[in-house]
């Protein structure tokens, strides 16, 4: 089985159409634009003598770190060599015979459901919806599915699914006694998250796996970290005994606690790309040949009504976009970008008008 197409693949891109690297923009990864905080960045540095040493096999400091920032007890959480790992983990500890997953979202859960063998279930999202879960999903919800994942906010979409809808979904699977993984790896880019995450509903529900990634608000993809929570102690002890010793490396150790202690860099983060996305998306409004789907994050995905293979045109103009035509339910003629600089994002724009015209 093949793995799934990512963004900001810029070694493979620039090996195989022969691109300098150094010139490339990258709107297709959704990273932080602000890129990696200096104090962090000085932290590793000073770290990187201990790596002679082995890491905490407990990680009590890094899971008391992540516990004071979700506001959970340490107890109730399992760490991955990124979110990637923490999905395919609770695959594997779980090993749902079949799973229920919306189309378009991260492809992820699906490649970790095959690598099991599970059968698939799609509920497939609709455009004239705006990319909406309705509470018709409930419908698809019984006692076969082991499993449903949730991306909220949605990638590629950016749509934000609202609490009542998440709370129906729960409650119905709770009855089927289905899992229900929600991947809130976007959510901290939203200075409401709290009115959106179930963080705070753990203690009410133990069907319930919320997944988070570290490395797109701390702009750190390349040291890979990122966590699961449950109330479930029978999920995190099984996913506890499937995963490999020393998952985390010191170096990622260090940058996650530095980062999630620096209060002030999350707060001018969110300011900064709320800004940046305003912009973003106030300009490609402009445009007649692209249709644009609100973002919610820090990206935006848009349709192009001409028939222009886009992410070609603009990588040789040395810009890197993601196409979504390998995502369920999409097709060619969408698109997802990242929210970068203000300088980068007027670059991309200018660009834009020039190969669409």
């Amino acid at each position: 089985m093949s793995k799934a197409v990512h963004g900001g693949n810029l070694e493979e891109l620039s090996r195989k159409f022969n691109l300098d690297k150094e010139k490339l923009i990258d709107f297709s990864a959704n990273i932080n634009p602000l890129g990696v905080n200096e104090k962090v960045k000085k932290a590793i540095i000073d770290a990187l003598d201990k790596v002679e040493k082995y890491p905490d096999i407990t990680y009590y400091n890094l899971k008391s770190a992540i516990g004071n920032f979700e506001d959970i007890d340490y107890s109730n959480l399992v760490l991955g060599n990124g979110a990637a790992e923490i999905i395919f983990n609770l695959v594997r500890a779980v090993n749902p015979k079949k799973v229920l997953i919306p189309a378009p979202t991260f492809s992820e859960y699906e490649e970790a459901s095959l690598s099991v063998n599970s059968n698939i279930e799609y509920y497939y999202l609709k455009e004239e919806n705006d990319w909406s879960i309705d509470k018709d999903i409930l419908s698809f919800i019984n006692e076969d599915i082991d499993i449903v994942f949730i991306c909220n906010p949605n990638n590629p979409t950016g749509v934000i699914t609202k609490k009542d809808i998440l709370l129906s979904i729960i409650e119905k699977a709770k009855e089927t006694k289905t899992i229900v993984a929600i991947d809130e790896s976007f959510l901290d880019f939203i200075k409401s998250s709290d009115k959106y995450s179930l963080v705070s509903l753990l203690k009410d529900y133990d069907n319930i796996f919320i997944i988070k990634s570290l490395t797109k608000l701390f702009a750190i993809p390349g040291i890979r970290i990122g966590y699961g929570i449950s109330n479930n102690m029978d999920i995190i002890n099984k996913i506890q005994s499937i995963s490999v010793p020393w998952n985390i490396n010191i170096l990622a150790e260090v940058a996650a606690i530095n980062s999630l202690n620096d209060k002030e860099y999350i707060s001018k983060s969110t300011a900064y790309i709320e800004e940046e996305k305003k912009y973003l998306f106030k300009e490609l409004c402009k445009f007649n040949d692209v249709k644009i789907f609100k973002p919610s994050v820090n990206f935006i995905m848009f349709k192009l009504k001409k028939d222009i293979d886009l992410k070609y045109e603009l990588m040789k103009r040395n810009i890197i976009i993601r196409s979504c035509s390998n995502y369920n339910g999409l097709d060619k003629n969408y698109y997802r970008i990242a929210v970068r600089t203000r300088e980068e994002n007027e670059i991309f724009i200018n660009t834009l008008k020039k190969v669409i015209s």
